[in-house]
């Protein structure tokens, strides 16, 4: 999977995204987040928070956007956005006191640090024929080789905790 950031990327690009990170798949074409292939029922308003805390992962995400983005401007109190991390914190099996994939930057907002797997570039890699090449330099007894990408997996990680 690609690495889309809020610069750039279009509305149809985050809609049509499938994210990873440790055992959870974010599908949101599917409105799912699967744990190990399993979906993992969440409410709505808790997909919503999460899909927006991991399609701005690199940056916090103030209680005012979540208002606007999950709400849509209609009053709500922050005791409703407490609630809806907490919800979406237990779907990940994480808490408030580890936080492995939100991160509370108090009085600011929240922030996604969970590690994403770039499932486009592994599926790239393991499509692509490794090639092995060696020739010999005419004026040099060196040879020089060519070996193709690896197949090493990567991971997008966020900030240091």
């Amino acid at each position: 999977m690609t690495d889309l950031s809020l610069h750039g990327a279009t509305a149809s690009e985050f809609e049509s995204a499938v994210w990873q990170f440790g055992d959870f798949v974010l599908d949101l074409p599917c409105f799912e987040l699967r744990r190990n292939g399993v979906p993992v029922p969440v409410e709505p308003q808790v997909f919503d928070v999460l899909k927006q805390l991991v399609t701005h992962r690199h940056r916090v995400v103030t209680k005012n956007e979540l208002l606007d983005a999950v709400w849509g401007g209609r009053f709500v109190g922050e005791a409703a956005i407490s609630s809806r991390i907490k919800a979406v914190r237990r779907a990940l099996g994480d808490d408030g006191a580890s936080q492995h994939y939100i991160r509370t930057v108090r009085g600011r907002g929240y922030q996604f640090v969970g590690a994403l797997v770039d499932q486009a570039a592994d599926e790239r890699e393991l499509d692509t024929v490794v090639h092995f090449s060696a020739r010999r330099s005419r004026r040099h007894s060196r040879v020089i080789y060519r070996v193709a990408p690896s197949t090493r997996r990567r991971e997008f990680h966020g900030p240091p905790r």
